[in-house]
């Protein structure tokens, strides 16, 4: 893939802020969906997915929580996705853990289904469906769900590896009937699936040797092209749908295999922000790549585009931590249609580190995005959800960074690719109650994070055995835990897949992974005394 140096762009000057916009920095301490979705009512309050586990919240324009409503059962995973249904309801997806799929030593795995549910704007579940692929693979675990003008619902798999293989889609229809299911046996995952006019779907994947690849489907599920067209390492993250049938992709010219976080990444090693215009066909009509100075992109999530009221574009994206595959703070940037851009930012305090999730292109004009921000934060936490809110030039209320980008021109070439699928699901019930939990506490992230972090000088040490495990697991800490700690699991791949909280006091704790499967996860343990990092080998 050739490129060509086009221009050398400025990120737009301090030059005034736009009035009657609302901007905010908050941070909020709570958990929330992996996504965390944010959605614009009517009324211009804020549906987003924060709660304690599953559920989401009501946020005022200005980001406070007027209500938060969490449901939860023992058989659901971590809440992916919510995307608005109708005027008044709203679905969601998660992973939901029943009956037993096979056996590894003494350790049962249960099958894990895509789940699809509908809430109403309250955050009350109305019904709740799981499906069992035909395939026979224990672990199909959904990441995001695209609702269609007719109603019907598509949802998707992330992929993995050995028993979590979950390279899968379905579709749904307005009550939670089986349209059409597929799941492929090849290591990959889908992205995104958007509707095009007309009913077909545009669908991204990342492949592991076919690199970014789009296809167009029918209404049927049934492919009707495939192309692969930045290979090997290339990934595609976000699409929007143009009205002449066209298409806008973004995502990264280069992946690295690296899943340590810590582990520093090659000296070669700088991807490319892409976006590319692709046509009805298939065919790239134009490619720009985007260099990040000092900072490389963090390539692994995070990446979102939208579509403003102005008609350009709008990206969300993530810089990396330097010579580390580790979040560091957001970037946004808008481009004209051609994807020549008109202004770009950055945000954040010193001595933290930001991942992004979902943007929003608000109806004031302003931005809204979301994600989860790391450091020395009020009650001794060290992760927490956060929404930043900008005016419509992009400008942020505080912790304003400049960062220009160069922009060049790409030249990937397209190549035919061929996908075979196990056709089929079963469709079974799912239950889940109302649970109570703490209010959310919101703060200000303009006075959090501008506050120099305290450090304290005692560490917690902590023992994992045994490691390599079947399965099941214990974690010993060396003094008594303290209130306000939980710990989370997280794959290969950088997906949370389990957040528990740890009982205060307690100095042994049992963690039981054997129904995700063979792999290497990293356990996140935190208490207000800091984070460790932990590498779990189930066998």
């Amino acid at each position: 893939m050739k490129r060509v140096i086009r221009i050398f762009i400025l990120s737009a000057g301090l030059n005034g802020y736009v009035q009657g916009q609302t901007t905010f920095e908050k941070v909020y301490l709570s958990s929330g969906t992996a996504k965390m979705n944010l959605i614009e009512l009517t009324s211009l309050n804020l549906l987003v997915g924060l709660a304690w586990g599953p559920g989401i919240s009501l946020l005022d324009p200005e980001g406070n929580v007027i209500q938060t409503n969490h449901y939860w059962n023992d058989a659901m995973l971590v809440q992916q996705s919510v995307k608005k249904y109708t005027e008044n309801e709203y679905c969601f997806v998660t992973g939901y853990r029943q009956d037993s799929c096979t056996s590894n030593g003494n350790q049962t795995i249960p099958y894990t289904d895509p789940l699809i549910g509908r809430m109403d704007s309250l955050g009350n579940v109305l019904t709740m469906r799981s499906y069992r692929m035909n395939a026979g693979q224990c672990w199909n675990f959904p990441v995001d769900l695209e609702v269609n003008v007719d109603n019907s619902v598509i949802t998707w798999g992330g992929g993995g590896q050995g028993v979590q293989r979950g390279f899968f889609a379905l579709k749904a229809d307005p009550v939670g009937n089986l349209v059409w299911a597929k799941h492929f046996d090849r290591f990959g995952s889908f992205q995104f699936m958007r509707e095009l006019p007309g009913g077909d779907i545009l669908a991204g994947m990342n492949m592991d040797t076919a690199g970014a690849v789009l296809a167009r489907l029918d209404t049927d599920g049934n492919f009707l092209w495939c192309k692969s067209y930045i290979r090997p390492k290339g990934m595609v993250h976000d699409a929007v749908i143009e009205s002449d049938d066209s298409f806008i992709i973004i995502g990264y010219t280069d992946s690295t295999a690296i899943a340590n976080p810590f582990i520093p990444l090659p000296p070669a090693y700088d991807p490319k922000l892409f976006m590319m215009k692709v046509d009805g066909a298939g065919d790239v009509q134009w490619c720009r790549g985007y260099d990040s100075d000092i900072n490389t992109w963090y390539v692994r999530r995070g990446l979102r585009i939208v579509k403003d009221q102005t008609g350009n574009h709008v990206v969300l994206a993530n810089l990396g931590q330097l010579g580390l595959n580790l979040e560091f703070r957001p970037f946004l940037m808008k481009t004209d249609q051609n994807g020549d851009t008109l202004w770009t930012r950055s945000v954040g305090g010193d001595e933290y580190a930001y991942s992004t999730a979902d943007l929003l292109a608000c109806s004031d004009g302003g931005y809204l995005f979301s994600g989860i921000v790391y450091g020395d934060l009020p009650q001794g936490w060290s992760g927490a959800p956060y929404i930043f809110k900008t005016d419509s030039l992009g400008h942020f209320s505080c912790q304003e960074r400049y960062h220009p980008v160069q922009v060049l021109d790409l030249f990937p070439t397209d190549s035919s690719f061929t996908l075979t699928s196990i056709d089929g699901a079963t469709v079974h019930p799912a239950f889940v109650s109302d649970t109570t939990f703490a209010p959310i506490a919101v703060y200000d992230a303009c006075l959090v994070t501008n506050v120099p972090p305290y450090h304290t000088s005692k560490q917690r040490s902590v023992r994992v055995y045994p490691n390599p495990t079947p399965g099941r697991f214990n974690l010993e800490f060396s003094d008594p835990l303290l209130r306000d700690s939980y710990y989370s699991v997280y794959d290969a791949t950088g997906r949370l897949l389990l957040q528990r909280p740890l009982p205060t006091g307690a100095t042994l704790e049992e963690v039981d992974l054997s129904r995700f499967g063979r792999g290497a996860y990293v356990l996140r343990l935190t208490d207000p005394e800091g984070v460790r990092h932990e590498r779990v080998v189930v066998e």
